[in-house]
């Protein structure tokens, strides 16, 4: 356990300039925007990546939860609430039938369209402030970033 005189030391610097509380509070921003615009949709963020891993073609429940990064139960309501939103559809797997596939449905590949121009839409309203050079420097920081820790996309 520390001792009192530890607890009247102050720290160096400010939380707010860090980077790992600048990028939650912009985290929390961005998807407060980004929700805002799925929500007419019947959408929300964490749909999306769904949606873009099946623009590939079919995959196994499994396989999503494990390329998302969450729980196979996680992924069982996000397919339910897709197919509530005829988006995607479950099919047996013809190789081995014990195995479901998910697919998307044309009604889901519109959605995917749709989504996509939402995120876009939401970023042009987060980078309004940068200029080009800001804003290829950004990509290429974030971009270095996410691949760094296995991020990126399939």
């Amino acid at each position: 356990m520390a001792d009192a005189s530890m607890s009247s030391m102050e720290w160096e610097g400010s939380m707010t300039q860090t980077v790992a509380f600048q990028l939650s509070k912009l985290g929390q921003l961005s998807t407060a925007l980004f929700a805002a615009r799925l929500a007419p949709l019947g959408l929300r963020p964490r749909h999306c990546a769904v949606l873009e891993l099946l623009r590939g073609g079919p995959l196994a429940q499994l396989e999503l939860a494990r390329a998302i990064g969450v729980t196979a139960s996680v992924v069982v309501d996000m397919l339910d609430e897709l197919q509530s939103l005829n988006a995607v559809r479950r099919v047996r797997d013809t190789e081995d039938r014990r195995r479901q596939l998910i697919e998307l449905t044309p009604t889901g590949r519109d959605l995917g369209r749709q989504a996509f121009a939402a995120a876009t839409e939401t970023d042009a309203e987060l980078l309004s402030g940068l200029d080009p050079a800001q804003l290829t420097a950004l990509r290429s920081v974030l971009g270095a970033m996410a691949a760094e820790r296995g991020l990126t996309g399939r």
